[in-house]
């Protein structure tokens, strides 16, 4: 048997056995689940030298990486689960939406070929953006559970509405009240009491600059008595 030193301080021992011999030591390894003679001999050697206390400590080691592969593949398995629930759950309202603007242009094809009748009753169904366009403004946490909140915000954002990302919650504004709002806010108001400012805002551009002020994201100027904005401003 010969013994070659490398230079990481490892040893490479070889030594020289018949076929007959080789081949019994190959069915063994087999039997025993390690992955070639080589692996067999390395942890006879271990248990002869190190001990059957050291022989245990990797035997558990082995237990427990094979352990922590099965916990891997389970958890990639459902996390795979999840995400194609949640693309499916997006799909699902983004063909909502779709339907929901064909009806809509539709019911609007219906109207033009035919006279309203002269009672109304009951009340016509709003789109998200056409609700918003009333609103002015939309505060994430005033959404009910079922409305899925990213593709909804999404789906605003795509028909023009301004979406503000706060730290809490995200807020979605009609692109005209948002303007106004700024040109208030920036260019009219040159003050810091909050009676004033919901004087000159209204309650909902109140409402907003409360938000805003909160986060963190306007500041007043006392000197020049103006407000400045510490956000990018939304395209």
């Amino acid at each position: 048997m010969d013994a070659i030193m490398e230079a990481d301080e490892t040893f490479e021992l070889k030594i020289r056995v018949s076929r007959d011999t080789y081949e019994k030591l190959k069915a063994l390894a087999e039997r025993k689940g390690f992955t070639d003679v080589s692996a067999l001999i390395e942890e006879i050697v271990k248990q002869q030298v190190l001990g059957p206390e050291a022989a245990r400590e990797v035997e558990l080691e082995k237990l427990r990486q094979k352990l922590e592969r099965r916990l891997q593949d389970e958890l990639n398995k459902s996390l795979s689960v999840i995400d194609s629930l949640r693309r499916q759950l997006t799909e699902l309202y983004e063909r909502v939406d779709h339907i929901e603007s064909v009806v809509k242009e539709l019911s609007e094809k219906k109207a033009e070929a035919k006279p309203p009748p002269p009672v109304q009753r009951g009340r016509a169904y709003k789109t998200g953006i056409e609700r918003l366009s009333e609103d002015k403004i939309l505060f994430e946490s005033t959404l009910p559970p079922r409305i899925q909140r990213d593709a909804f915000f999404s789906y605003l954002e795509r028909e023009g509405a301004v979406v503000l990302k706060l730290s809490r919650e995200r807020i979605a504004v009609d692109r005209g009240f948002w303007e106004e709002f700024k040109e208030k806010l920036f260019k009219t108001v040159t003050t810091n009491k909050e009676d004033e400012i919901k004087q000159a805002l209204g309650e909902k551009g109140f409402a907003l600059w409360r938000a805003l002020y909160d986060d963190n994201l306007i500041i007043y100027d006392p000197k020049t008595r103006v407000w400045k904005p510490l956000f990018k401003n939304p395209e």
